[in-house]
């Protein structure tokens, strides 16, 4: 079969495409024209293998990765070889982590591959929406029927009873089509128990999240399947049924140094102590007993003490910040809940601190700038819900308008993809439980996307 054939061009980072190979990095912001030991050492341990052209006391140089200095000037990076395709072969994780890494220019070759037509692209795109929409608008039941079952697996609990039979059932309706993706985008907006909801909204989040994340990376999984991955973020607080139910549902606040919060403490070992007696896998007790270790596990917030975060597997070091996302982000009858934007941006400020930054990048990568589901306010004064999350220019996603500039409620929704509508952009997040009330989830249910 002959080659495809392709051209050779030079591109900015926002010109970048699916379907490009990078040839040579050659366009870098301010903080490469004087490395310091960080980017010194992350071009070492990612960039084996190239060349790289750099700037030496006035010298030019062609370096190995191992060869730089700090205070090198970084001119270009190229001859990489076919082991580094996750940094050549050009997909929406790559592009984000390059412009958060501050490359600006590449050289790229470009399969020429046939285009669809724009009117096809935006029908599909409707299609997906509407679609999206109604898996979120059948399952809420669902949520709330496998809200009411983690609860009642706690309270038999502590009737030494135990039964994971209805459990199991729930996460295997959960793991089935794209329902944990849909729910998602609804954790802000849904009536919400601080501790039995939590469980579900972590669940299914980190089933998403990690999914997609040992698919992009190519990692092995610890788990049997998806439906195990959900299980086992499903069951990371039922530890928390040896807690006194009038501690957990109490909305007070605790003294940090209280009798409370000691027993709430105590949650992590009692849960890993009752999956390894139920005999669940290993990585289950491991999730359980450690997913409040933080990456300076000298916080007050981190527990068990003495433990390093960066010995965990991943599984429980992603759970961990999932953790912490959906409690910012989820709605409580004692708190107001935090916009998913707003949580990145959030956590966005720890990383690094709390958890390592190379995770939090895929997290955030996945996750994208404007979740699904995020209410956000365009540059002409009208407010819509975020749809779509294309994952190439992760700031413009697909928006479906559902009321106008005059404050009019719209009913016959269209979709923008901002890729596309230039003159419209974010203004900024907006909470739409402030904005609608306890009528937001039905606003955003309600939307139904034409042509």
């Amino acid at each position: 079969m002959a080659d495809t054939p392709s051209d050779q061009t030079l591109v900015p980072i926002a010109d970048l495409k699916e379907g490009m190979t990078i040839s040579a990095y050659v366009g870098f912001d301010e903080k490469y024209e004087n490395i310091d030991e960080d980017i010194c050492e992350w071009l070492k341990l990612n960039f084996k293998g190239v060349k790289i052209s750099a700037e030496r006391d006035g010298q030019k140089l062609d370096l190995s990765p191992d060869q730089l200095n700090v205070g090198d000037k970084i001119l270009r990076i190229a001859e990489f070889p076919e082991t580094l395709d996750k940094i050549t072969k050009v997909s929406p994780p790559l592009m984000a982590e390059l412009e958060r890494r501050g490359f600006t220019n590449f050289q790229v070759t470009q399969s020429k591959q046939p285009t669809p037509p724009k009117q096809d692209i935006k029908q599909v795109a409707i299609r997906n929406a509407n679609q999206f929409i109604q898996v979120a608008k059948q399952n809420l039941d669902l949520f709330y029927n496998t809200t009411q079952s983690i609860e009642s697996l706690m309270d038999d609990t502590r009737q030494g009873k135990t039964n994971f039979k209805e459990v199991k059932s729930f996460v295997g309706d959960l793991t089935k089509n794209k329902v944990a993706e849909a729910m998602n985008a609804i954790i802000s907006m849904k009536e919400n128990d601080h501790v039995y909801a939590h469980s579900v909204d972590v669940s299914m989040i980190f089933q998403a999240v990690y999914t997609d994340i040992i698919q992009r990376e190519d990692l092995p999984s610890a788990f049997a399947d998806p439906e195990e991955a959900m299980l086992a973020a499903f069951l990371h607080d039922i530890g928390k049924a040896k807690v006194p139910k009038e501690i957990l549902a109490s909305t007070a606040v605790f003294d940090k140094d209280g009798e409370e919060i000691g027993l709430i403490r105590t949650h992590v070992s009692e849960g890993a102590k009752m999956l390894q007696e139920m005999e669940m896998p290993e990585i289950f007790a491991n999730m359980a007993h450690y997913h409040h270790v933080r990456l300076d596990n000298t916080m007050s917030s981190s527990y068990p003490i003495g433990i390093d975060y960066e010995d965990l597997p991943l599984e429980t070091r992603l759970l961990t910040l999932v953790d912490i996302y959906q409690a910012l982000v989820a709605g409580r009858s004692y708190k107001k809940s935090w916009t998913p934007p707003a949580a990145l941006r959030y956590l966005d400020a720890i990383a690094g601190v709390e958890y390592d930054l190379d995770l939090w990048n895929l997290f955030f990568n996945i996750m994208g700038h404007y979740p699904r589901g995020s209410l956000v306010k365009l540059n002409d004064g009208s407010l819509a819900f975020v749809i779509g999350t294309p994952k190439e220019v992760p700031v413009r996603p697909q928006v479906a308008v559902v009321r106008n500039a005059d404050g009019e409620e719209i009913t016959h929704h269209s979709l923008l993809d901002l890729q596309d509508e230039q003159d419209i952009s974010i203004a900024k997040d907006v909470d739409a439980n402030s904005e609608f009330g306890d009528k937001a989830l039905e606003v955003f249910l309600s939307i139904d996307v034409t042509a």
